[in-house]
């Protein structure tokens, strides 16, 4: 009797181990990837907030360590130390990181279009800028790039102040600045609060021209491209769903913005969300020559801008995924 319960108990504890050891060996399967996004950039990036929201990631398996950036030149930063593995980010601050040197590569189209310039009341037309100062995200962000766009356009000078996009509305209310550009949801909801009008959208600026993108590193692609390509194929996934979705998304939004559902319905008029995400190669390579032209890449770090796009914006698996559901 004493015999057959040693016995019992002995299976007993090897079932436990086993168990044991099968669940630490799931655990360290899982595959860690660092996944970066931008404050309040939900309306940019819609896929990546879906892919959060409904952990995505984490049902493929992957153990996911999420960081907020404010603005893409952050992101770009810990990509290139190497602390981001993916990111959603503006396509210029991936493309002035190119330009230094960094292999870093789009993968697929976030959304175009999507940034406004708000005003004070006094100011009525773009040439009115002159001589004003507009806030914008910084050095690297689409946003600024559009503000050098509408300077030479209209042939005037436009002083830009670097800031936080949150406190945008409230330094414009204070009269600290004469205005800002951001990117959605951020001028509707200085507009709803009275503090200035819209005057360009980044459709008058540059139609349908790439905003946001998803981005990783070379790297990812030559020594672990099943984790780039298992990434995409969820991100393609939430893509979908956000668009077929629309009334859950803006609820989501709403939350983790704290903004309210007109002010998030109105700032998604100006944004668009072209499916499937392939990016605006066109538009990709006027702004690399403004980039050129404004000093923010150095004219000798680029021989060919055809050469440089096709090194940059690599949508191979996105072609690849695309093509298998057809």
């Amino acid at each position: 009797m004493r015999r057959t319960a040693k016995r019992c108990g002995w299976v007993v504890a090897v079932v436990f181990l086993c168990v044991l050891g099968l669940n630490a060996q799931a655990d360290a399967q899982k595959k860690k990837i660092h996944f970066g996004y931008l404050v309040a950039d939900q309306l940019h990036s819609p896929a990546v907030m879906i892919m959060k929201e409904k952990k995505l990631l984490e049902a493929e398996g992957f153990e996911v360590s999420w960081g907020e950036f404010l603005a893409g030149s952050y992101l770009m930063q810990h990509m290139t130390s190497g602390e981001v593995d993916f990111g959603s980010c503006g396509s210029v601050p991936a493309m002035i990181t190119r330009g230094q040197g960094v292999d870093v590569v789009i993968l697929a189209s976030a959304n175009t279009e999507g940034s406004s310039m708000v005003v004070k009341d006094s100011i009525q037309s773009p040439k009115a800028l002159d001589g004003k100062s507009l806030g914008t995200p910084g050095i690297g962000s689409i946003q600024d790039a559009m503000v050098d766009m509408v300077a030479k356009k209209h042939d005037i000078k436009i002083a830009h102040k670097f800031m936080k996009v949150s406190d945008m509305p409230i330094f414009l209310q204070k009269g600290e600045i004469d205005g800002f550009i951001a990117w959605a949801p951020h001028p509707a909801r200085a507009v709803d609060l009275g503090y200035g009008h819209q005057i360009l959208t980044s459709h008058d600026i540059l139609p349908d021209h790439q905003c946001c993108v998803l981005v990783t590193k070379g790297e990812m692609l030559k020594k672990n491209p099943e984790t780039a390509r298992k990434v995409l194929q969820v991100y393609l996934k939430a893509y979908e769903w956000f668009l077929a979705n629309q009334d859950e998304s803006v609820e989501i939004m709403v939350r983790v913005t704290g903004m309210k559902e007109e002010v998030i319905r109105e700032a998604m008029k100006t944004v668009k969300y072209p499916f499937p995400p392939f990016c605006n190669v066109p538009s990709l390579k006027l702004m690399v020559d403004g980039l050129v032209e404004s000093g923010k890449i150095q004219k000798g770090n680029i021989t060919s801008v055809d050469n440089f796009i096709s090194d940059l914006y690599q949508p191979a698996l996105l072609e690849e995924q695309v093509g298998k559901k057809q």
